[in-house]
C-alpha cells in the first residue's frame, strides 16, 4: 500500500505539492497586495483627515512592498504573475477613490470586515505552517504576516479614534 501524499492548502484550492502551493500563493497574494496599494493609494490622495493620509501612507509603502517582495520570489523560483485581480474587486477602487464617502466610512468598512484580526488572517498562516522545504518564503511570508497585523491594528484605532464623542 503506497504512503499517502501530502496536501496542501491555500485558501479554497488544494495542491499536491508545497511547491505547487507557494507558487499559487506568491501570485495570488502578489496579485492582492498590488491591489490594495493602488485603492488605497486612491483613497490617500483624497483623505480629508490629516491622521488617515499619514496611516495610508504607511500601508500603501507596505502593501505595495509586499506585491514587490511576493512577484521577485516568485519570479526567484521560475514563476511569472499570472494573476488578474477578479472584476468584482476593482468596484473598490471607485469607492475609496470617491469623495462621496468619508474616511470614518471607509474605514468603517474595512473595520467591519476585520474585527477578528487572526481570523481574518489565517488563510495566510494557515499556508505558512504548512511550508517545511522553502524557508525563504516561509519567512517572508511570516514577517508580511507580522505587518498584516499592524495594518488591521492601525484601522481599528484610527476607526475607533474618528468615532464621535459622546
Amino acid at each position: 500500500m503506497a504512503a499517502s501524499q501530502k496536501i496542501y492548502a491555500y485558501k479554497s484550492e488544494t495542491f499536491g505539492s508545497e511547491r505547487e502551493m507557494v507558487m499559487y500563493l506568491l501570485d495570488d497574494y502578489r496579485c492582492v497586495e498590488g491591489f490594495a496599494a493602488q485603492y488605497l493609494g486612491a483613497w490617500k490622495a483624497i483623505s480629508q483627515e490629516a491622521c488617515v493620509t499619514g496611516g495610508l501612507r504607511t500601508v500603501c509603502g507596505r502593501e505595495q512592498l509586499h506585491a514587490d517582495l511576493l512577484e521577485a520570489r516568485l519570479r526567484e523560483l521560475g514563476g511569472t504573475p499570472q494573476c488578474e485581480v477578479p472584476q468584482e474587486r476593482l468596484a473598490e477602487m471607485a469607492y475609496y477613490g470617491s469623495e462621496d464617502h468619508s474616511d470614518i466610512e471607509k474605514l468603517g468598512k474595512i473595520a467591519s470586515r476585520v474585527q477578528d484580526p487572526e481570523k481574518v488572517l489565517q488563510f495566510l498562516r494557515q499556508a505558512i505552517e504548512q511550508i517545511e522545504d522553502d524557508r525563504d518564503t516561509r519567512e517572508l511570508l511570516a514577517t508580511i504576516l507580522d505587518d498584516e497585523r499592524s495594518t488591521i491594528q492601525w484601522v481599528l484605532a484610527s476607526w475607533e479614534a474618528l468615532q464621535p464623542q459622546a
